[in-house]
């Protein structure tokens, strides 16, 4: 890539010393950071424990499959990398629109009208990915999406190597509710957790996710040594498209990672290694693109992409609608009181490596 310049734009802010929220790197997604020579932080997960009131079980993983890794820790690694590699890193600006030539994208306005012209351009601009929707990509609807929320709270066993996975949500009403909570420890003295509900549980838009959380993290306070009062950041509720459900992911100048092109697990929920793993592959394409000088190896994103993430597309477009019915609202709890079960889910909706 040599005689070609790089310009990295942050379309939200940096968030330095502000966010506490620790994200699960699968085993994948972690190589492909230590491939690149990113230098990271990250508290390894040797073991996950799924809950259901008063039953769990407890399942080791086999070494090196996840890792916790906050997210200020990340964020400053990949822009730390990418300085070292002579990217120039454009830190709380925003892309406003695209730059069109004759049909092509060659750009982007950034804030106060500034151009910064791209023979090509990675658009990762998030779930609502303006950006990329200015540029034709939409959402199908046939396809199911979850809806996903997070917080922080302190904790006296952020050291602990356990994952838990809670499958006993409620509404707040009380009554069950298909999908799962899941606490995660950083290893600084907080803990992470989240829900996630798939889009196909009935009257799933009038739940209130966040009281769900809550009442989740009230259900599991004592396990974790967390007081509801230590609460250090609470995310906002988020749609989150998955599977490939949003295209298309590349034109004749541009190629959409991340979020912005449904690289979220359907199953798990986890963001961050699908947009590792989609990042990795826009930037192998876009360094072959600029060493032919044509841009024909853009064409091969999407099907790289589908070799890497398509097994658990296809495989979340089987489980989603059940885990949403009533039946898997029955269905799931059995990963608490079942070793069968409970390594069946592991390795189907987490994909996880166990020991054995």
């Amino acid at each position: 890539m040599r005689g070609h310049s790089v310009a990295l734009v942050e379309q939200r802010p940096p968030d330095r010393g502000r966010s506490h929220r620790s994200w699960l790197l699968n085993y994948e997604a972690f190589n492909d950071l230590q491939i690149l020579e990113v230098k990271l932080r990250s508290h390894e997960i040797a073991n996950v424990r799924f809950s259901h009131h008063h039953a769990g079980i407890e399942r080791p993983l086999r070494a090196g499959t996840a890792y916790a890794i906050s997210q200020d820790n990340l964020f400053a690694a990949l822009r730390q990398r990418s300085r070292d590699v002579g990217v120039e890193v454009l830190e709380d600006t925003r892309a406003t629109a695209p730059i069109i030539d004759r049909g092509f994208l060659r750009g982007a306005l950034v804030d106060n009208d500034r151009e910064l012209h791209a023979e090509y351009t990675v658009i990762a601009d998030g779930a609502n990915s303006t950006f990329g929707r200015n540029l034709g990509t939409y959402r199908r609807r046939d396809l199911p999406y979850l809806i996903a929320i997070n917080g922080t709270w302190s904790s006296n066993l952020s050291n602990s190597t356990t994952v838990d996975i809670a499958l006993d949500l409620t509404r707040s009403d009380g009554s069950p509710l298909a999908g799962y909570g899941w606490l995660l420890p950083n290893g600084n003295d907080s803990v992470t957790a989240g829900i996630v509900v798939p889009s196909t549980v009935r009257d799933v838009e009038s739940v209130n996710l966040q009281q769900v959380l809550l009442n989740m993290v009230n259900t599991h306070a004592d396990t974790w040594g967390v007081d509801l009062d230590s609460l250090l950041e609470l995310g906002r509720e988020r749609r989150l498209p998955v599977g490939g459900s949003v295209g298309p992911i590349l034109g004749p100048t541009f190629v959409v990672a991340g979020d912005a092109a449904s690289t979220a697990d359907p199953l798990s929920g986890i963001g961050v290694s699908g947009a590792v793993r989609s990042g990795r592959l826009a930037g192998n394409v876009v360094a072959d693109a600029i060493g032919e000088g044509a841009s024909a190896p853009l064409q091969r994103y999407s099907s790289d992409l589908s070799a890497a993430l398509g097994r658990r597309r296809r495989l979340g477009r089987v489980l989603l609608p059940v885990l949403g019915h009533k039946f898997g609202r029955f269905a799931l709890p059995l990963a608490a009181h079942s070793r069968f079960a409970a390594d069946a889910l592991l390795r189907s909706t987490f994909d996880t490596s166990l020991n054995d």
